[in-house]
Formats: structure tokens, sequence, C-alpha cells
């Protein structure tokens, strides 16, 4: 039976928010990405990708390959690390209060 991970749609300004404003590993994850078309030891790079955040804090890369245009994904486990947990927490938290609040003002 497989289970579908939870997740949210987050911006790049979300994502500096999680790294405290320091995107240096954000940027360094982003091009040092494996794909499986060029097989090229963790160089190629993700571009065009959209960016989520699931219900274990950790965020997700879903995007192409610049050299090959192939279909690449990164995973970065932001909940792990309680520096960035607590931040994607907050994303999180905030994200569902908005929906909720919505959801409300439809009714």
């Amino acid at each position: 039976m497989s289970r579908k991970i939870k997740s949210i749609t987050i911006t790049v300004d979300d994502v500096a928010f999680i790294f405290n404003n320091k995107l240096t590993e954000f940027d360094f994850i982003t091009t040092k990405c494996f794909c499986r078309q060029c097989k090229d030891d963790y160089n190629s790079t993700i571009t065009n990708y959209k960016i989520f955040l699931n219900h274990l804090y950790d965020i997700e890369l879903n995007g192409f390959c610049q050299q090959c245009n192939q279909v690449m994904g990164r995973y970065i486990e932001t909940g792990e690390d309680p520096a960035t947990a607590k931040n994607a927490e907050a994303i999180w938290k905030t994200h569902n209060t908005l929906k909720e609040l919505k959801i409300k003002k439809e009714k």
C-alpha cells in the first residue's frame, strides 16, 4: 500500500527563511545533483524547479537537469536539523492557518 506524503508549495523566500537567510547551502545543493541520464557524479544542476515542503519539514525540489533536460528531483532533510526544522515548522503551520482562514471566509 502506498502512502502519499503531504506537502505544500513554497517559495525561494520561504527557503531563505528556513535556512536563516544563508542560501549558500541551498545554492550548493541545487548545483550538485545526480542526473540519471548524464551520470556525472553529482555535477548536474537542477533548473526550472518547483519547491515543496513536506509534513516532515523537509524540502523537495522537482525540476530538470540543466545539461540534458531529464526530469530531476532533490530532497533536502531540513527537518532533521533543529535550526532549520523550527523555521520549516513555522512555515508549515502558517500555511495551514491561512488555509483554514480562507475556508472560513468562503463559508
